[in-house]
């Protein structure tokens, strides 16, 4: 009796485990696609790649950012250009993002711009 128990506790825990990962897995899919709208400082265009939930570009106010990296994780996308520039994304709807950067600008000085994105 108690070997059958144990059977179908494991059998339960597998299923619930092989079903978990598919969800995890698709906590990226969203944020997958190209993001642009343009920015509130300059108003050149800001756009954000993602594939396979991985930041792949990323252009802040018309200027290409260097080395970027990021994160994904659920309505939030974090990144950072290595070089002083760092901005969050939030997802609003399934095709509307905002996005909120800072950094140094152009003068040496603190910047902050700020963008609605939309997924293509």
């Amino acid at each position: 009796m108690l070997n059958r128990r144990a059977m179908i506790v494991a059998i339960a825990a597998s299923g619930v485990l092989g079903v978990a990962s598919p969800i995890f897995a698709k906590d990226a899919a969203p944020w997958d696609g190209t993001w642009s709208g343009t920015s509130s400082g300059g108003g050149r265009k800001t756009t954000v790649k993602i594939s396979n939930g991985k930041v792949v570009s990323w252009i802040n106010n018309g200027f290409a950012r260097p080395k970027v990296t990021g994160s994904v994780s659920g309505s939030t996308v974090k990144l950072d250009d290595n070089n002083g520039w760092t901005a969050t994304m939030t997802m609003q709807s399934a095709d509307k993002a905002k996005i909120s950067a800072s950094g140094i600008g152009n003068n040496g000085k603190p910047a902050k711009n700020g963008a609605v994105l939309t997924k293509r």
